[in-house]
């Protein structure tokens, strides 16, 4: 059964927000040893770029095939090359970094 709040309560309405960046949270890729379960996923989440807020709630994840990227997106198979020849080097150094 309704009753009359008095005096009414009120919220304040809340200013709009614009994001209008994606920010990259996780960019896995597995399997690289199999040409068919290769996958790449991506994980990216709205963010305001002046403010640098997060908008948690419209995070997408991407995913699909790691060769059929490397073989359609030019710029993708470049940096896959430059990011695999530097493993080892970047290997090498986490290592020295443990304690």
């Amino acid at each position: 059964m309704p009753s009359a709040i008095n005096p009414p309560i009120t919220v304040p309405a809340v200013d709009a927000k614009v994001f209008d960046e994606w920010f990259f949270t996780q960019f896995i890729c597995q399997n690289l040893h199999n040409d068919q379960l290769a996958s790449i996923q991506v994980v990216q989440v709205p963010r305001n770029a002046a403010s640098k807020e997060f908008h948690h709630a419209g995070t997408e994840t991407v995913s699909g095939s790691f060769w059929d990227v490397v073989q359609n997106v030019p710029a993708a198979a470049a940096a896959m090359q430059a990011t695999l020849a530097a493993l080892p080097d970047v290997v090498a150094y986490l290592k020295t970094q443990q304690v």
